[in-house]
């Protein structure tokens, strides 16, 4: 059981830090790039966020396998 909680929290954490990157994209990015520039950038901000969420689920799975 014990285990199972640090994995837990972290996917928490994961998953709040991918909300976070997917909809500040665009104000991670520095304003003074031309506008394509920025636009390619803000995916790869947004692709790291569902990074961060498959990452959680990961955690999330092996803190149910923790479990038994």
């Amino acid at each position: 059981m014990s285990t199972a909680v640090p994995f837990v929290v972290l996917a928490v954490l994961l998953v709040l830090l991918g909300q976070w990157g997917s909809r500040r994209s665009l104000d991670l990015v520095p304003a003074n790039l031309p506008m394509a520039e920025r636009e390619r950038r803000a995916k790869v901000v947004r692709r790291g966020a569902v990074s961060a969420y498959v990452v959680a689920a990961v955690f999330v799975v092996v803190s149910a396998a923790a479990l038994f």
